[in-house]
């Protein structure tokens, strides 16, 4: 049986430790937060073994092979290296890190103590996305000419200044938190070198961006060319579009989504739980 423990006791946390109860030979049996009462409630709530309030603690102990880290982005170099160093596996929630710097850190920790370290970008486990990988992989329709991504929700406007979303010291700001997804999907997609990005952002007075678009072309011989969009303050169509040569495929809700549709007609890729577990049992 894997073991994880969760490091954040909010709602992503949750998520996991509901979702982790469908995947065979896993289980969550320790919770850490700063905050030993939120820890105990979470231990209580869903039957856990231990309950944490030291990431050192955790860290040092033998209960667990591997962390599942919920924390806001700012913490997620620190925290995975905490754990890193003490030879436990690292499944750590998007943004993996905040720039190219921390990122590469990551990385080589993770190889120097020959551990697993993974961004939890769970859209890229999902069912549905794994059919639109399937139908650009085999070339059905040909190569990809363009793609539009979308995940524009206006949750910041009405968001404290001082909450994850708004704040700058807490990595705040729509392309971290929403626009990783599109950006994700896109290289998920497309794995040629990039040629250019032209992006453009609206801030908020607090100086992180509330909205964002950006035009990246890619280096093959269709010039694959994509449009992103991410946004704090308004709702777009929130849709992956893909042209192909001969066929379009449309991925509602691509971060989140159990649809695909293929040339107008629809796919159903339906869920065992609430989508964490395919990421978990990877």
């Amino acid at each position: 049986m894997f073991r994880f423990g969760v490091v954040g006791a909010g709602n992503i946390a949750r998520k996991f430790i509901q979702d982790i109860k469908v995947v065979e030979n896993a289980k969550v049996v320790a919770i850490a937060s700063r905050s030993i009462d939120k820890a105990e409630a979470y231990k209580k709530e869903f039957n856990l073994d231990y309950a944490f309030s030291d990431y050192v603690a955790l860290a040092k102990s033998d209960v667990v092979d591997a962390i599942y880290i919920a924390t806001p982005h700012n913490f997620h170099e620190e925290q995975s290296i905490l754990f890193m160093n003490h030879k436990k596996h690292v499944l750590c929630e998007k943004p993996i890190a905040v720039n190219k710097k921390q990122a590469q850190h990551m990385y080589d920790v993770a190889k120097q103590n020959n551990v697993l370290l993974m961004e939890a970008m769970w859209m890229r486990f999902l069912p549905a996305s794994k059919r639109v990988l399937e139908i650009t992989k085999s070339k059905i329709f040909g190569e990809i000419k363009s793609i539009e991504l979308s995940f524009c929700v206006p949750i910041g406007l009405n968001a404290p200044l001082e909450g994850r979303l708004l704040n700058p010291n807490l990595a705040g700001g729509s392309l971290l938190d929403v626009g990783i997804y599109p950006m994700s999907y896109l290289k998920y997609l497309v794995t040629d070198k990039i040629t250019s990005i032209k992006a453009t952002a609206v801030k908020h007075k607090t100086g992180i961006d509330m909205y964002t678009e950006a035009d990246v072309v890619f280096d093959n011989k269709l010039k694959t060319k994509a449009k992103i969009y991410s946004a704090f303050d308004r709702d777009f169509h929130n849709k992956a579009i893909i042209e192909y040569e001969k066929g379009t495929v449309i991925a509602p809700s691509f971060f989140s989504g159990k649809e695909v549709i293929v040339n107008d007609k629809v796919e159903y890729y339906p869920f065992k739980s609430d989508g964490f577990e395919y990421q978990i049992e990877s």
